[in-house]
C-alpha cells in the first residue's frame, strides 16, 4: 500500500462498488475522448495533405506563367 492510500475494512461494500462503477465510467469517458482525439488528428493530417496538394497545384500554375489578367473586366 502506498502512503496516503486507504482501503476499506470490508471489501465489497457499497462504497467499493460505487468507486468501481465510477472508475468504469471514467475509463469509458477516457476511451471516448482518446477515440475522438485520434479521429481529430487524422482529420488534421488529411487536411494538411489536401492543402499541400492544392499549394503544389497553385505553384505549378504560377510557374507556367499563366496569367489571369484576361479575366478582369
Amino acid at each position: 500500500m502506498m502512503p496516503g492510500e486507504t482501503h476499506s475494512a470490508a471489501p465489497g461494500t457499497a462504497a467499493d462498488l460505487s468507486r468501481c462503477q465510477g472508475c468504469a465510467s471514467l475509463q469509458q469517458n477516457l476511451n471516448e475522448y482518446v477515440e475522438a482525439l485520434i479521429t481529430l488528428k487524422q482529420k488534421i493530417i488529411n487536411t494538411d495533405n489536401l492543402l499541400t496538394e492544392y499549394q503544389k497545384k497553385c505553384d505549378d500554375i504560377l510557374s507556367t506563367g499563366f496569367s489571369f489578367e484576361f479575366l478582369s473586366i
